[in-house]
Formats: structure tokens, C-alpha cells, sequence
């Protein structure tokens, strides 16, 4: 994919018993192949993804992926091979993600397709499931945030609800949306949950966390500042302003919590600083905002003022690629379960996971951090993403016409349906 040059990265801010004899052999053999030896050895050298490549200085480096629980549990993946039947193994992988939220060590994953929510508890070593019954049953759960007592607020597409889940993930209440309703992601201030519904009003509604009571709303349909047009995602900022993915807008938003505009940066295109289908937006304690582009199959990075920093990810099922990316999540309580992925000089500031829709690699964990002034990597280190075949792919967009809606850009396998919307859910 060929971009304009992006500003380096200098310009980032600097910062059994009753089982049969015979399944207790295999699972006994099992076991023991998991803990002798047929995992990656620990000392091996691993080729380093880095983003943006040397020479210039790396700030994004590319750590590992997870699919399910064998990624999660410790021998998940060969004790499931001998004891689960196909049924229940395949509750145990992701079938296709879109939203993610992490909390106190484990990310928690929206399952569009097998409706529910996964727990991929990296602290813990465990995987599990919740929202598959009852009623807080998930009909189309798209996007989660999770506030500071761990409480989940899943964005459900179907219900038009904001369903609420426990601390200890079990179904508390669901709170109703005014009709029309589609929402399509959820953020939390405080006792305030901001609500981002892209139906034909094209309006985030505030609820009072608690009760569900509508506080407030804002917005409306057009391509005006405050305006959006099926937008796909919202997030707030440390600093407390909302950041919003104006998808059929080409553009991100940054507003303040009463709705009142304060830049909007990106127009239709193919280039860093440009969007084909801006989706997931997120901010990182340190300002960097963060915005997914399904068209592009990168992660761009704006300062607090909406300027272009660098970009990460790029087309491609190799690791480290993106494949219908759909949201990202950006974390520090993940560090120290993959750390020693990272290269043993490279600093981690924080963790960011990005959610492919499809591929082989579905939650995709990278670092963001740097080495030290002047560290240098061995040019035999360095891993790349393959370049896109020359006519595949996506070419530069025609200005001033915006790039219509593409079906392409999902690049599913055969068999897969496109996305029906823009926001692709």
C-alpha cells in the first residue's frame, strides 16, 4: 500500500477419575507433550515487526495474537484436541469479533456472530463466555466499555439496548435506547454513559449510569461539525472530551461532553490522514488518538489536535497484518503477561489490541513504547509485512469525489457475507 510519507516518529509524544483408562492416557500424554517442549522455546529468536520500520525510530512493536482459549489457557490447545467434541471446541474460539474493552488484566470481546461475550482472562489463564442466556441474552452485541468497579455495558444492535453485566459478568439490567434505536458502541464518565446510536437520528443520548434515565442528547444527521453520518464508534479522553469515527463522513470528531464541536480532522481517501471507512477510536492515556480504517486495513494516530502522527498494521493474514480490522482497545493492565514478547531494550508504554473481523489472527496485541536514544536493531531482526501485490489491494482515491462504499474491502474468504453497512456490522 503506498501512502504519503507520515511525520516521523519523533513527532509522536515523547512518553479425571471417572474417565476411561484410555482418555486418561491421552490426556496424560497430552499434558506432558504441552509441558515438554512443543511450545516456541523461550530462548528462540523472534523476527521483530516493527512500526514505522528502521531507520526511523520504532514506536509500535508488533507482540502476538489470540483466537480463543487455547491462546488463554495453559494446554488448552492439546487437551482440547483429545476431550471436547466439535460442538463444544467451537464455543472455545472467537467466530467474529468487533468490539473489545480490557479490565484488570483480561479483554473482554463481542462476539457478533456467536452472541455472546468472550473472556480472555490473561491474568487468570482462563477463557469463558457470558450473555449466552437468560435474560440478558446478547442478540447482537457490537461494542462494550467497562467502567472503573469492572461493570460491562454491552451495545446491542438488536435488543437497541445497553445491556449491563456484573463485576463478576453475571446480567444485572438493560437500560432502552429512544426509538429509532441502533447502538453501535457505548462509553463511560463517570456516572454518565454516552451512547452512540446510528440510526436516522444520528445522535449520541446520555444515560445516568445507574438508572438508565436519558440525561441528554446531541447531534444530528449531515457532514456540519457536531454532525455525523452512520458514525461507527466513540470513545472519551483522559482529558474528558468525546473522540467519534463519522464513518460515511470520512472524518473523526473531537467534541466536548455537551456536544459543542472541537476539530474534526480526515477526508475521503486512501492516504495517512485520510479514511476510507474510519471505525474503531480510541485515546491512550497520553493523548494519541487512535482510529481504526477498515478500507486501509491500518491503524492511524492523531495528536490531541488532530494532526497525523504515524500509522501500524497494514492488508494482509501474515501476523501483524489486518484483516477487516474493526476496533482496537488501548491498555496497561495486559504488560506484564507479554512483556517478554517485546524485544528485551524496547520500553512499553502500553498495550493496544486491534480486533480483525476475519483471518487468522483475530485479536492482535502490539506495543507502544520505544528504545533507548540511539539503540539501534540488527537489520537481520527485522520482520515486514509482505507489500500488496501490484492492481490488488486499494488504489489511491479519485479527488474530489469521496470512495464509494466498497464490498472489497472485507476481502472475506469465499463463503463470507460483506458488510451490509459501512460500519460493517
Amino acid at each position: 500500500m503506498q501512502t504519503r510519507p507520515i511525520k516521523t516518529a519523533a513527532k509522536v509524544i515523547s512518553r479425571m477419575h471417572c474417565l476411561p483408562h484410555a482418555v486418561c492416557g491421552l490426556l496424560a500424554l497430552a499434558a506432558l507433550t504441552t509441558l515438554s517442549g512443543c511450545q516456541t522455546p523461550a530462548a528462540e529468536k523472534r523476527a521483530l515487526l516493527l512500526f514505522p520500520p528502521p531507520p526511523e525510530k520504532p514506536r509500535v512493536q508488533f507482540l502476538t495474537w489470540a483466537n480463543g482459549a487455547a491462546e488463554v489457557e495453559e494446554g488448552a490447545g492439546a487437551l482440547e484436541r483429545f476431550v471436547l467434541g466439535d460442538e463444544e471446541r467451537g464455543l472455545r474460539v472467537l467466530n467474529k469479533p468487533y468490539g473489545l474493552a480490557v479490565h484488570d488484566g483480561a479483554a473482554f470481546v463481542c462476539d457478533s456472530k456467536g452472541l455472546s461475550i468472550a473472556r480472555m482472562d490473561f491474568k487468570n489463564k482462563t477463557y469463558s463466555l457470558f450473555g449466552i442466556r437468560g435474560p440478558g441474552r446478547l442478540r447482537k452485541p457490537v461494542n462494550i466499555a467497562i467502567d472503573p468497579l469492572g461493570y460491562k455495558f454491552v451495545a446491542d444492535t438488536i435488543r437497541k439496548q445497553i445491556v449491563v453485566f456484573s463485576p463478576d459478568d453475571q446480567y444485572a439490567t438493560a437500560f432502552d435506547l429512544p426509538e429509532p434505536a441502533r447502538p453501535v458502541d457505548v462509553a463511560v464518565f463517570e456516572n454518565e454513559l454516552y451512547v452512540l446510536d446510528n440510526d436516522k437520528t444520528c445522535q449520541i443520548v446520555v444515560l445516568d449510569r445507574r438508572t438508565g434515565e436519558v440525561l441528554r442528547s446531541f447531534g444530528s444527521p449531515g457532514s456540519e461539525p457536531g454532525q455525523f453520518r452512520l458514525p461507527s464508534s466513540l470513545c472519551i479522553g483522559p482529558e474528558g472530551f468525546l473522540y467519534v469515527s463519522d464513518t460515511m463522513n470520512w472524518r473523526v470528531q473531537k467534541l466536548t461532553r455537551e456536544g459543542e464541536p472541537v476539530w474534526t480532522a480526515g477526508q475521503p481517501g486512501y492516504q495517512v490522514g485520510q479514511f476510507g471507512r474510519p471505525r474503531g477510536i480510541r485515546v491512550g492515556l497520553d493523548g494519541i488518538v487512535y482510529v481504526v480504517d477498515g478500507a486501509t486495513e491500518i491503524v492511524q494516530m492523531y495528536d490531541s489536535n488532530g494532526d497525523p502522527l504515524m500509522h501500524f498494521g497494514g492488508p494482509g493474514r501474515t501476523p501483524g497484518a489486518l484483516d477487516l480490522p474493526s476496533s482496537l482497545a488501548v491498555d496497561r493492565s495486559l504488560i506484564p503477561y507479554f512483556k517478554d514478547l517485546a524485544h528485551r531494550s524496547f520500553d512499553i508504554d502500553y498495550l493496544i489490541l486491534v480486533v480483525n473481523q476475519y483471518g487468522p489472527h483475530l485479536v492482535n496485541v502490539y506495543a507502544f513504547g520505544q528504545f533507548p536514544e540511539g539503540f539501534t536493531v540488527a537489520e537481520n531482526e527485522i520482520a515486514a509485512i509482505p507489500d500488496v501485490p501490484e492492481g490488488a489491494g486499494i488504489g489511491p482515491a479519485e479527488e474530489p469525489s469521496p470512495p464509494e462504499p466498497r464490498r472489497t474491502d472485507d476481502k472475506q474468504p469465499a463463503g463470507k457475507t460483506p458488510a451490509a453497512s459501512p460500519d460493517g456490522m
